[in-house]
């Protein structure tokens, strides 16, 4: 049957255009949220002209990172694959494995999502082959343009070689890959030059900025006024990232409460941390004391704080720098060749940050910290780093695949 449209000579538009598909692969061998933060930060910003699905075991991606639009896949979780990892947490693994099993579990139900999804643009996180390399077969038969994100600085006492910058991995950054993006400001770090790669890598690499989230005029009055805190009123947030290794930190914290009555706290254990406090519910609702184990607005608070309390997390860092906040950094990693200590470390020539690898320093930097707060705010170079990373890298990719 002829339709109208037709025999007039009318082509028929689609009501919506068809967006190009873009599937991100978030590394959770790790302790932290982070990378996840990360990569659906990207995926916000891409999926107006892509339809975004990212893949992860991190079981915190459907509560409140994946943003609204973005679908997901759960992977099974190292944590309940490992051994080691299980054992940690107190519990067994769900599955009886062996290490190549589980490799092979989790690389043939990605395998799946890459047949049926069949992007236009896969995005790696971390690490080039993926934890245990299980992405090592599919990056070779996957045709579609292949982008790995990374925040620049690595963590040095770790496998670096084998992980990321040597051996099969350093082979897939030379044949399976088409960018490598560094998400940090090249005038805090260049990975071109601090790192050893041979030319046919580092000319692949583009230096985007941070990937950080947009900063909206009236975000420290609307977060203050939703949180019951005055503008006048001091206010520190202390977060652990995911919460795992973080424990001292927040116990540290918890003691800064009694000390100081006049200043208002919120404590972010973190969901992974294993603190199970029973004696904390005097906290927990409080007017000017809230402890927390998750917060879905941990950004905006971080944002809006006059100090935050961190282990020196890179989303943690970039979050606060969107505000006005004074910094104390306490990382638990303490070699100054690991990420955070590095890189807040190297920050401080922009930021208003304290950085001390003892936990035992809070205290003496706290005060110092809380005396400058009630002075006035902080005045530092945080405007002039470079916070458009995800909007660039959105950016490089359309332009990559326009040119296939």
């Amino acid at each position: 049957m002829t339709t109208p449209s037709a025999t007039l000579g009318i082509r028929t538009v689609p009501a919506y255009p068809e967006r190009r598909r873009a599937l991100f692969y978030v590394f959770d061998g790790g302790s932290g949220i982070g990378h996840l933060r990360r990569l659906a930060r990207i995926a916000d910003v891409m999926q107006e002209r892509f339809s975004c699905l990212i893949v992860t075991g991190h079981d915190a991606a459907p509560q409140w990172i994946v943003p609204h639009g973005c679908e997901y896949v759960r992977l099974p979780a190292w944590d309940s694959l490992i051994p080691s990892k299980a054992q940690y947490w107190g519990r067994t693994t769900f599955l009886d494995a062996t290490l190549d099993e589980a490799v092979g579990l989790r690389r043939s139900i990605i395998e799946g999502v890459v047949r049926g999804f069949r992007p236009d643009v896969l995005i790696v996180d971390h690490l080039p082959l993926g934890a245990h390399e299980e992405l090592a077969p599919i990056l070779k038969t996957t045709h579609c343009l292949k982008c790995l994100v990374t925040r620049g600085i690595q963590n040095e006492t770790e496998d670096l070689q084998r992980l990321v910058l040597g051996g099969p991995a350093l082979d897939s950054l030379r044949h399976d890959y088409d960018r490598i993006f560094s998400a940090i400001d090249p005038g805090v770090f260049d990975l071109k030059t601090n790192y050893e790669l041979p030319p046919q890598i580092a000319d692949k690499i583009l230096s985007v900025g941070y990937v950080a989230p947009e900063r909206k005029a009236t975000l420290r009055a609307d977060t203050r006024t939703a949180r019951g805190i005055a503008n006048d009123a001091l206010w520190v947030v202390a977060s652990a990232g995911s919460g795992q290794w973080g424990e001292p930190l927040i116990e540290a914290c918890l003691a800064l409460v009694e000390r100081y009555p006049d200043v208002c706290f919120d404590i972010v254990m973190g969901p992974r941390s294993r603190m199970r406090h029973t004696g904390d519910q005097a906290l927990r609702g409080t007017e000017r004391v809230r402890l927390h184990s998750t917060c879905s607005s941990l950004d905006s608070m971080h944002a809006s704080a006059d100090l935050v309390i961190t282990c020196g997390g890179y989303n943690t860092l970039l979050e606060t720098i969107q505000g006005g906040a004074r910094i104390l950094c306490i990382p638990y990693r303490t070699d100054a060749r690991d990420e955070p200590l590095h890189h807040a470390t190297i920050l401080r020539r922009f930021v208003d940050i304290r950085v001390a690898a003892d936990i035992d320093s809070l205290l003496e930097l706290f005060e110092e910290a809380i005396a400058d707060c009630r002075s006035g705010p902080a005045r530092d170079r945080r405007a002039a780093l470079d916070m458009g990373g995800a909007e660039r890298i959105s950016r490089t990719i359309r332009s990559d695949l326009d040119r296939h």
